[in-house]
């Protein structure tokens, strides 16, 4: 038989102390303050009493501060990890190291019984830290739907190896472990659990009048929109969407392929998370240009992991001659980034001067389907700030073409954002082997050294050594390793 158990809790409420306990053995690592010793979530497997435990530790959550998007962070990787899960959850240990029920407590338990799960998956109460007391405080009349509760002390058997009450502790969780399979009352979920987030995709009211955050955060975490922006030099697109300078404008370098800047921002009442790229300047790579595009190809792919995936892509460029490196940026992100996997919008931009700025779609619609394949929709549009000079000489005139270019790429995002869509998203090394293994094929003069590609990878990319080689390894067959890389 196995369980699988969620563990939650606030930062220092010894979530992890609590998997050793079971475990019977130092698995997780325990912090010693009140800082967070668990990163995103950490999956450990144990035995008890014949029964195989599958025991996911969280991070810790904490109140919000204001002007800050940290405080976000749990919530996002707890939405992850509900997202990645297959299988059931058949428990939730949701601890607590404080004499009463505090406010964080009360709003942990509301984001994962009424918003995760919906009030289908026990929850059971640890208060942590018991050496002395052995009352929790306002359980009973807490008005919240608890499977049971245990206070037990989490101190190890190393340091107090004659304390009766670690054994009894133990005890008592392992009880609390048979308590989920008698209750029968798993959630099974999907492939993965977007059916479930679908379902409550509009609950917002869950997460601002139970879980403390407001409307916007409670946007982010449900809004299921990501749009990946093909170049910075359309940051006047961002703006546009945004209603205002969201994106500074800049004069300067546009910067190396990949770089990418995230911008959150609510437009027409839906929460979008644009990533704003830069595309390639030619149809080619320089050896060091693939070296740096490995860095800002995993930090890109880590963040869209983040954030759920890619629900749209929008390739922006400007209403002049196509060229063979605008085709080449097209082909990076539809076909190496995404796989073809992630619907195309094409924003036509600088048509200011158009009478009729769709006129210019219709003029050379074939040409661009031929060009650019799988594309799904257009937008053509002006996005030029107020402090152009042509604004500024006529500025009723523009600003009517800005007004309708807002309403019409608006009127696009908008279906795209209500038409439900699973997100494109794979596991981080994964996602990045494949992109690396495809845009190999830009590089001018081959590969570089293997020494190269692995130094980025551990020292830029936070990769250790074994991971390094194993993605190496994995980027080309075996017997092509030698004439590619060298000795």
């Amino acid at each position: 038989m196995t369980l699988n158990v969620v563990i939650v809790g606030e930062t220092g409420a010894g979530k992890s102390a609590l998997i050793n306990l079971l475990a019977n053995e130092c698995m997780a690592l325990v912090s010693s303050d009140v800082t967070s010793c668990t990163g995103a979530f950490a999956e450990y497997t144990f035995s008890v009493d014949s029964t195989e435990v599958h025991a996911y530790d969280t991070m810790g959550f904490s109140s919000a501060r204001v002007d800050s998007l940290s405080h976000l962070v749990p919530y996002e990787r707890a939405y992850n990890l509900i997202q990645s899960l297959k299988t059931r959850v058949d428990l939730v240990f949701l601890c607590t190291n404080k004499d009463r029920l505090n406010l964080v407590t009360r709003q942990i338990y509301h984001l994962f019984n009424d918003f995760f799960f919906d009030g289908t998956v026990p929850i059971a109460l640890i208060a942590t830290h018991r050496e002395k007391e052995q009352n929790l405080k306002e359980v009973k009349n807490s008005q919240l739907d608890f499977a049971g509760h245990a206070c037990i002390t989490t101190q190890s058997m190393q340091n107090s190896p004659n304390d009766p009450r670690y054994g009894q502790s133990r005890t008592m969780v392992t009880q609390l472990l048979r308590l989920s399979v008698r209750r029968n009352s798993r959630i099974v979920l999907g492939d993965p659990a977007y059916p479930l987030f679908n379902r409550l995709a509009d609950s917002t009211e869950i997460l601002t009048q139970k879980c403390g955050l407001s409307s916007k955060d409670a946007s982010f975490l449900t809004g299921k929109a990501n749009p990946l922006i093909r170049r910075a030099l359309e940051k006047l697109v961002i703006n546009l969407i945004a209603g205002y300078e969201k994106a500074p404008i800049s004069s300067g370098v546009e910067g190396c392929t990949l770089d990418s800047t995230e911008h959150r921002l609510i437009a027409d009442t839906f929460c979008l998370r644009i990533f704003d790229t830069v595309g390639l300047n030619c149809t080619a790579v320089e050896e060091i240009e693939y070296l740096n595009a490995i860095q800002n190809a995993h930090k890109l792919i880590k963040a869209l992991n983040h954030a759920g995936g890619v629900d749209l892509l929008l390739f922006c460029f400007p209403a002049r001659r196509i060229t063979d490196s605008q085709r080449a940026s097209y082909k990076l992100f539809q076909e190496y980034l995404c796989e073809k996997k992630v619907p195309v919008v094409m924003i036509v931009t600088h048509l200011e001067e158009e009478e009729v700025m769709e006129q210019w779609w219709k003029k050379y619609e074939v040409a661009l389907n031929c060009k650019f394949e799988c594309l799904k929709d257009h937008a053509c549009i002006t996005a030029i700030g107020s402090n152009a000079p042509a604004y500024k000489r006529n500025p009723n005139y523009y600003r009517t073409k800005v007004e309708e270019s807002r309403k019409t790429i608006l009127e696009l995002l908008r279906m795209y954002v209500h038409e439900p869509r699973t997100p494109f998203v794979v596991d981080t090394d994964k996602w990045l082997l494949t992109f690396l293994k495809k845009m190999a094929g830009l590089i001018i003069g081959g590969l570089p050294k293997k020494e190269a590609i692995r130094t980025m990878l551990v020292q830029e990319c936070g990769y250790g050594k074994e991971q390094a080689n194993a993605i190496i390894k994995d980027m080309f067959p075996q017997g092509l390793m030698g004439k590619l890389f060298g000795p």
